[in-house]
């Protein structure tokens, strides 16, 4: 019985921009500008809410 590393089914940063790319219609470069723009927090100054 073989098991495949708990990462074999990990994508690289190019693939999901790539399927970011087909599935909205746009180009690569485009998904990519756009993630430029976005100001994303890293988690440990992220706010905390609790519901």
């Amino acid at each position: 019985m073989s098991r495949e590393p708990p990462d074999a089914d990990m994508i690289s940063d190019e693939e999901l921009t790539e399927l970011l790319a087909d599935a909205e219609g746009k180009t690569p470069e485009e998904i990519e500008r756009g993630a430029a723009e976005l100001d994303i927090a890293p988690p440990e100054e992220a706010t905390v809410v609790d519901e």
